[in-house]
């Protein structure tokens, strides 16, 4: 009987060692992506084409250059917020993307067009931040910049049992997932989910119709 109450013992404090280096893992790439990601946002090309698209508002549109200021500025205390947090509301996650699209949409003007829809119930539910961020800037960087005619974006959120389906399309040239190099975002995004949610596959990737979308799962 002792013999099988230690072994027992042994095998709980190894699941318990196990999902500390689990979670210690997560929390690293979590920091990782968020750096990242700042980085990004407050790149010399990044801040000098917001800001030059602020400067030639302001004659004509001060009011719209004075909403890009705005959202500049949540963006950017987003990202140094995100650290401290595990999890967070959708609603803050689509705020985000709002921002970050519509300063871009300023710069691309027609090229860049997008919708966002999310039903108002799902609104709390709770997911990793900068994961939607991540997905729509990979959209703008590899579909919009490239292309002539630029590119439609399509972020939804909807119900998915308890949890929370999260699609994000854009009409680019689409990719598979060979063609993503290890520490493109969306690799470390898809090492983060699956840290968080125990999910092997937790990034599905799909082209139909002209349009690719990008989707994942956060539990309720």
């Amino acid at each position: 009987m002792v013999i099988l109450l230690q072994d027992r013992l042994n095998s709980t404090e190894t699941k318990l060692r196990t999902q500390k280096s689990e979670y210690e893992q997560a929390l690293k790439l979590a920091s990782e992506a968020r750096l990242a990601a700042l980085e990004a946002r407050i790149h010399p090309h990044f801040l000098f084409n917001a800001l030059n698209t602020v400067s030639s508002l302001i004659p004509t549109a001060p009011a719209h250059a004075e909403g890009l200021i705005q959202r500049l500025s949540a963006l950017l205390r987003s990202s140094l917020d995100a650290h401290q947090q595990g999890l967070v509301a959708l609603h803050r996650e689509i705020k985000i993307a709002r921002d970050y699209l519509e300063i871009e949409q300023a710069r691309f003007g027609s090229r860049l067009r997008f919708a966002i829809e999310m039903n108002g119930d799902l609104a709390d539910k709770q997911i990793p931040p900068l994961t939607v961020q991540t997905l729509v800037e990979n959209c703008v960087k590899h579909a919009v910049a490239p292309a002539r005619n630029g590119a439609e974006i399509r972020v939804r959120a909807v119900a998915d049992g308890d949890g929370v389906r999260v699609e994000v399309a854009d009409t680019g040239p689409g990719f598979s997932p060979a063609d993503l190099p290890a520490g493109h975002g969306l690799d470390t995004l898809r090492k983060r989910l699956t840290l968080l949610f125990g999910d092997e596959d937790p990034l599905r990737i799909a082209r139909r119709g002209g349009w690719t979308t990008v989707a994942f799962r956060a539990p309720g």
